[in-house]
């Protein structure tokens, strides 16, 4: 590129800093960045500061499973005064790659590294601002001038402000919004910022759900409501004073716990091959413009485990994904969900101390990985398939949860203060006006609750809850829909389901998915299939419909090279501009 390019990243967490990386990757001085990031530090994001993470919760990721960066995390951490590892109860001399960190702790590493980069795009002499303490409250273009607009304020104060640019990145990060919360008292939409249930509980606390989320909130309302104590090779919690009644009951549909960290054999996820644009181009051709979620299976699953585990991998040659599924699920289902952690707890210390992998685990989280690509292209039906029956599976298994947490997890059980309950798909929780819940279990069976915290993790947010009301209204962004291949499948499912299926003119039938349509760069697509032609979406929770396993810096790392490698390829992008707002 020639001439000047003025680039926007809208946020400044995670997704922003490998952004910001490929950029300076270019070594393309005529860039001009302009980073805008709400609060006052870099790098970290919502995971990784005080609005996700207390001292208690660690990391689900280690060193060697990082992208490139300025510097590794264990380099970076060889390099830390002793007091500052003293903060956080670490030992120099016991940390490796394989160790998970406190969030807290990974949050400065990732500033550290921002700090890093903005070094070098000074040697590099590529023109950056970083407007810290700055949020973007909308957006939108202005095709005639071949530039999209933000609004943007540091304070009401301030007042509002307005800059136009070429190129803009939204990597606006993680958003919980709030239904009942602080209306209904006891009422918690999600346990982030954690300080707000870093109180006494003297009572039973109803989680929803048992994945990473439950962990966090586990954590923090443990710690403040008792202490873990040594006791041999296990922990054992001891409730403080004014906390003896003090109990979690997790409510799960499926009655299970996620998997423990074990070892990785390739812990780079994102160097696994995934289908390239032609690849994917002769894939459609052959399937009606589909790509087939059992060919994802068979490619990503059962051809990398008989590379892992060819014993393994016997096992389930003549199977289809439903029967893999049943078959991983059923000894699960038939067992003491505690008694089966326990289990696998020492299946993972195995793995670990002999550095090997449990294949089929490792292999179902690249398959979680490599899915997020075609699944814009699966048929309506493949993608009900997905959620009813793959994604609960790979939602326990690669949760990874790190050994310290499986570790307060058993002991909470074993002292009789955390339980399991499994409810069926007609339970749902009423908030009562005058504090806590009704949960209502199935058949029947209820349970009031002065306490509960939404725990199921980032949930997929619409179109309409996208934070740039502008943008939304001209039209450059568009809702994330899937085609069925069959007419009658889709009928079927508009009958039982009217709000989540469009009848097209020409007679066919899609199923509306969560948040915005997006192509292969994570460009924003208007309702011709047309890509907005200054725009690249990566804020994850807007585009769960299309790209159903969002969250994790091996995503990051994927997407920021599409999005930067598209954005930029050219000074002339082709004008696909959605209509001006009326």
């Amino acid at each position: 590129m020639s001439e000047a390019i003025r680039l926007a990243v809208v946020g400044g967490g995670p997704s922003a800093l490998l952004i910001f990386k490929r950029l300076l990757e270019r070594g393309d001085r005529s860039l001009k960045v302009t980073l805008f990031e709400r609060k006052p530090h870099l790098g970290r994001g919502m995971p990784y500061d005080d609005e996700g993470a207390n001292r208690e919760h660690v990391t689900n990721v280690s060193s060697n499973e990082l992208p490139e960066l300025a510097q590794s995390l264990t380099e970076w951490i060889a390099s830390l005064p002793q007091a500052e590892l003293d903060e956080f109860g670490l030992r120099r001399e016991q940390f490796s790659e394989d160790h998970v960190l406190p969030r807290l702790l990974f949050g400065r590493y990732l500033e550290a590294q921002f700090a890093a980069l903005r070094g070098k795009a000074e040697e590099m002499g590529i023109t950056v601002r970083f407007l810290l303490g700055c949020e973007v409250t909308d957006i939108w273009d202005l095709p005639e001038q071949k530039l999209t607009r933000l609004r943007f304020q540091r304070s009401q104060s301030d007042g509002a402000r307005e800059e136009s640019f070429e190129r803009v990145v939204v990597c606006s990060g993680h958003h919980w919004p709030h239904h009942h919360e602080p209306e209904v008292p006891g009422y918690f939409d999600s346990p982030y910022p954690p300080a707000k249930l870093a109180r006494t509980f003297n009572h039973p606390v109803a989680l929803r759900g048992s994945s990473l989320t439950a962990i966090d909130a586990l954590r923090t309302l443990a710690a403040a409501n008792g202490r873990f104590e040594p006791e041999g090779d296990r922990l054992r919690f001891v409730p403080s004073a004014g906390s003896e009644k003090f109990r979690l009951v997790m409510h799960t549909r499926n009655g299970m716990l996620p998997c423990v960290r074990f070892h990785l054999e390739d812990p780079q996820v994102t160097e696994v091959e995934l289908y390239s644009d032609r690849e994917l181009a002769e894939i459609r051709a052959r399937h009606d413009g589909f790509v087939p979620l059992d060919l994802v299976f068979d490619d990503y699953f059962k051809k990398l485990l008989r590379e892992k585990n060819p014993q393994a991998a016997r096992r389930v040659e003549g199977l289809n994904l439903e029967e893999v599924v049943e078959l991983a699920m059923t000894p699960r289902e038939q067992s003491d969900p505690f008694d089966y952690f326990a289990e696998e707890c020492r299946e993972a210390e195995l793995s670990l101390a002999e550095r090997r992998t449990v294949a089929w685990k490792e292999v179902l989280a690249v398959l979680s990985f490599a899915l997020n690509y075609p699944a814009k292209y699966f048929s309506a039906e493949d993608s009900l398939r997905l959620k009813k029956v793959l994604q609960p599976l790979i939602s326990i298994v690669i949760a990874f949860i790190p050994r310290s947490s499986a570790a307060q997890l058993l002991a909470l059980h074993q002292a009789g203060c955390l339980q399991l309950l499994s409810v069926d798909e007609q339970s749902k929780v009423e908030p009562c006006p005058e504090g806590g819940v009704e949960y209502h279990l199935g058949e029947g069976q209820s349970a009031h609750y002065a306490t509960y915290v939404d725990c199921v993790g980032q949930p997929p947010l619409p179109l309409e809850a996208i934070p740039f009301p502008t943008l939304v209204k001209q039209g450059g962004v568009s809702q994330a829909r899937l085609a069925f291949r069959s007419a009658d499948r889709g009928r079927e499912h508009q009958q039982k389901h009217p709000d989540a299926v469009e009848q097209d003119q020409d007679g066919s039938f899609h199923l509306l998915v969560p948040g915005l349509a997006i192509n292969d760069d994570f460009r924003p697509l208007n309702r011709r299939s047309e890509p907005h032609p200054r725009l690249a979406w990566m804020a994850v929770p807007y585009m769960g419909g299309h790209n159903p396993d969002y969250s994790g810096l091996d995503f990051c790392e994927e997407a920021s090279e599409r999005i930067v490698k598209s954005l930029l390829k050219s000074s002339a992008a082709p004008e696909n501009a959605p209509a001006s707002a009326g």
